[in-house]
């Protein structure tokens, strides 16, 4: 399994050169096609993207983290360059770090939804964000809250949820994300059949960014579940929620534009993909010598819970996966932290933007799982998804 993790984080390594080098090389291993070797470039673009650190962080913490980063993410990209799979814990964390930092999977901070063109971790997705704001990706980003508890904010939420609905007021997100709320935050619900009335404070806020002040917050009042719900692979993890406004609360948004239970998007018959939501503090692998958390933390500024767009690839078919046996997941490999749950999974570059999965779990540099519409189309329309 740590070998399949490498040789993954190493394919999404190669991957991130050859859009800034078309020279790069294939490695091969034993007869056995082996995990292509990254560019020689690489470190070269991390030290390009790291050369000053965020706005309020300690200057001499954050020069330690880059430090700690670059010099065990160089000897791991020698091993890689040769073939080697072997890398040590602090190595495989700080491939983590550099696919991240180096463009290859970023996780772009959004403001007034919009991604800065500057970003520092842009990379090669330079144009396609481009040709995604000019489709009216801010809007869709508009369409987007973090579901927590009362007095809710960036380090006190749960997750994910997206407007399906507006005239109903409608929002999806994981079966899981409201269960947490239940465990985590001891929020009052009562079951009747397949409904949750929630009788304790749940609430989705639409604004959620770093840049804004604002708050567009809705409270959750009651939650549908499909028949055979659960938490990741031990069923339908998705639920919709019912909002309704507060005495302060604004018109909502406009609800994200189209869903889609195409079998093309479940078959991996697209560019490229992208996810909108509020990933938390990430909790990498432990490192022998290095605490990878402080490294990220510091290395980016401490910008956890706060509304994000990632980028990525389509992966993995239905079913790939050992628990999924009702092969209902498809994967990706976009970049998300535990927050990120109930993020839609969406064709960002279509016309249509068509939002095809529901996220709901995986590790950076492995495996994401989402939820696929087109799999449990008919269990999803039952509780209020149009398609």
């Amino acid at each position: 399994m740590e070998q399949e993790r490498i040789r993954r984080l190493a394919g999404l390594l190669a991957a991130g050169g050859r859009a800034r080098d078309a020279q790069a090389e294939a490695m091969t291993d034993e007869g056995v096609a082996a995990a292509p070797a990254p560019s020689g470039r690489t470190l070269d673009v991390v030290e390009q993207a790291l050369s000053a650190p965020p706005d309020d962080v300690d200057e001499a913490q954050w020069r330690a983290a880059r430090e700690q980063l670059l010099t065990h993410a160089q000897n791991g990209l020698v091993k890689l360059q040769r073939g080697d799979l072997q890398l040590d814990a602090d190595e495989g964390c700080a491939m983590e770090a550099v696919i991240i930092s180096d463009g290859t999977r970023p996780s772009f901070l959004l403001c007034d939804g919009e991604i800065d063109p500057n970003d520092r971790f842009i990379g090669s997705w330079a144009g396609s964000v481009a040709a995604a704001q000019a489709l009216g990706i801010a809007k869709l980003a508009a369409a987007v809250g973090r579901i927590q508890p009362k007095n809710g904010h960036a380090a006190r939420y749960v997750g994910t949820g997206t407007l399906i609905d507006r005239d109903a007021g409608l929002v999806l997100t994981n079966y899981h994300v409201i269960e947490q709320a239940q465990q985590n935050y001891g929020v009052a619900m009562t079951r009747n059949g397949d409904r949750l009335s929630v009788d304790g404070w749940l609430e989705i806020d639409f604004v959620g960014e770093s840049c804004s002040l604002r708050t567009q917050r809705f409270r959750i009042v009651e939650v549908a579940l499909p028949q055979g719900y659960g938490s990741t692979f031990h069923g339908i993890d998705a639920a919709v929620a019912r909002i309704e406004p507060l005495p302060d609360s604004p018109a909502l948004p406009d609800p994200v534009p189209s869903l889609s239970a195409e079998a093309a998007y479940a078959n991996g018959a697209i560019s490229s993909l992208a996810l909108i939501g509020f990933p938390a503090q990430p909790a990498l692998q432990d490192g022998k010598d290095v605490d990878w958390n402080f490294v990220l933390r510091v290395l980016f500024g401490n910008r956890f819970g706060v509304k994000r767009l990632a980028p990525g690839q389509f992966t993995l078919p239905l079913g790939s996966h050992a628990l999924d046996q009702g092969r209902r997941a498809i994967g990706h490999d976009a970049t998300t932290f535990g927050g990120a749950s109930g993020s839609l999974v969406m064709s960002w570059l279509d016309d249509r933007t068509p939002s095809f999965a529901l996220h709901f779990g995986g590790t950076t540099g492995a495996s994401n799982y989402a939820l696929s519409f087109a799999a449990e189309r008919d269990a999803l329309g039952a509780i209020g998804a149009r398609f």
